[in-house]
This record gives C-alpha cells, structure tokens and sequence, in this order.
C-alpha cells in the first residue's frame, strides 16, 4: 500500500516526491518487481506513478490493486505443487534405478553363463565314450562341471566371463536405459532443490537411488546365494554365473546409476540456466530469472 492511499488529496499533493513505493506491484509490461521504485507526479495532470527499473515504462499507481494477496496464493500453490511434484520425482527415481539396476545385472549374469559354457566346451570337449562328460554343456541350462570350475581354468573363465563381449554388451545397452530414464527425474529433483548447496542437492538425489538399487541389490544377492546354495551336480550354468557374477554386476549397476544421478543433481541447475540463456533472449530471461535468482547470480543482459 502506498503512503497517498491513506492521505487526502490535499495531503497527497503535498506529499515529498521522493517517496518510495511500498507495496508488492509488477511492471505491466515486463512483470518486474516495482517495490521500492521512487514515486514521481506527473506534472501536466498531477498523477502518481513509478518507473520500472527494467524497461523503463511508467505505471500509474491506481490503474490496479495491489498484487500482495495474490502473489501469497500463487506462492503458496506453487511451493506445494513443487513439493508434491518432487516426492512424485523421488519415488519415480527410486523405481526406476532399482529396476533397471536389478535388470541390468541379471541380464549381464545370464549372459555370462553363455560365455562360461562355451569355455568349458572349448576346454573339456565331450566324449562320446564318457557319459559322464557328456552330460555336461547343453547351453546355459546344461549341467555345471564342478571339478572344471573349480580347477584355475574354470577359475579364470569365470573372471572372463564378466568381460566378455556380450555380457558387456547387454550390460551396457539395460543400463542406459535405465539411466536415460531417470535423468528427467535426477533433473527435475536438481532444479527444485537449487536453493540448497551442493552437497545436499547429491544427497536428496542420491538417498532415493541408494533405497532404488539396494532392494534390487538385496534380491540380486539373495539369488546369488540360492544359486550358490544347488547341490553340486545339480546347478545349470546359469545358476553357476549367478553365484560368481551376479553380485558383481548389480554394485557396478547400483554405483553407475548413484554417480551418474548425483552428478546430474549438481549440474541441473547450471544446465538448465545454460539452456534459457541460449533461448531466450535478454529481455525475455525475466520470466525465468529465478534460475540464477535462487543461486544468488544476477540474470544475465547479453
């Protein structure tokens, strides 16, 4: 409210020009903050009015009401919007890092049994004469060679196994998926959270993929256990790599996907300031100053 609203016209008139205007107004024309602008009087027809510091365009100071209560709702519908929409972005974090960390791993684990079958064929090749041997391969659900696995040679096509091309390949291919997936989310909990320092960003980033991947390191290990657990001469070779690979994959899934999503947390905001600056242009990056207003830098003029 500003000092002339309470006062007579009479009072007004005689009021010192260099009062400053209180209240919560906006620049009609460029919607900048017009508080603390100093009132001026029109000389020609004795109206009130501020100039914006902005673009320079005069406002009358009785054309509109004063914006304080509706900026209060509007604050108050945006603050919980973005609350709600950054539990909702957490959860979906959450969801989607576990699941393509538990896939990634098991996919990775299934085909390593491939590569580990294959070995043991091209080590121990089946006798016809032996029907013992020959019991042995039949692909990844053929009967595991216990004494072979145990032995350096079954030892070292273990370590070759989790190397191997295809098992990279699948890998790789479920686990950025999975990434490609939550960095909207890893984004979206940056840019909310860019008040916060970035220590703390990583760290609400980070707390939902660290719930995510270590459920589905839990069931990964819990399998890997059961895998482990089949009396020997009756585990596939599925089940072997299961036992020896697949706890690896889903720490290497479980740390990608933490790094990657912390990483992006921290960088979001400077992204997303990068990406309007190039857009729009510098009278337009009002609309959108809060990206660098919240981390305390001035809106960019060129």
């Amino acid at each position: 409210m500003t000092h002339e609203q309470h006062q007579s016209p009479a009072t007004a008139a005689s009021a010192p020009r260099r009062e400053t205007l209180t209240g919560d107004r906006l620049c009609m024309q460029c919607l900048h903050p017009l508080v603390g602008r100093t009132i001026e009087r029109d000389e020609g027809t004795g109206l009130l009015y501020v100039r914006c510091g902005e673009c320079g365009t005069p406002s009358a100071l009785f054309e509109y009401p004063t914006a304080t209560p509706w900026l209060q709702r509007i604050k108050s519908v945006v603050a919980s919007t973005l609350a709600a929409l950054a539990i909702a972005a957490s959860i979906a974090l959450a969801g989607a890092s576990g699941g393509f960390s538990g896939a990634s791993a098991a996919v990775a684990s299934t085909a390593s049994s491939d590569t580990l079958e294959r070995l043991h064929a091209q080590s121990v090749p089946a006798d016809p004469a032996d029907a013992t041997n020959g019991n042995f391969g039949a692909g990844r659900y053929g009967r595991v060679d216990e004494e072979w696995l145990k032995s350096d040679q079954g030892q070292a096509a273990l370590a070759a196994s989790r190397r191997s091309y295809d098992t990279l390949l699948y890998f790789a291919l479920i686990q950025s998926i999975g990434l490609v997936v939550a960095t909207p989310f890893a984004m979206f909990l940056g840019i909310a959270l860019m008040r916060h320092g970035t220590v703390r960003r990583a760290l609400w980033c980070g707390v939902p993929v660290a719930v995510g991947s270590g459920i589905a390191l839990s069931i990964n290990l819990t399998q890997a256990q059961f895998s482990g657990a089949v009396a020997a001469g009756a585990r596939f070779w599925v089940q072997a790599a299961e036992a020896h690979n697949l706890p690896f994959f889903s720490v290497v899934s479980l740390l990608v996907t933490l790094g990657y999503t912390t990483l992006l947390a921290v960088v979001a905001p400077a992204f997303a300031a990068a990406v309007a600056r190039t857009i729009l242009p510098p009278r337009d990056r009002r609309l959108v100053g809060w990206l660098w207003e919240w981390r305390g830098k001035p809106i960019p003029s060129r």
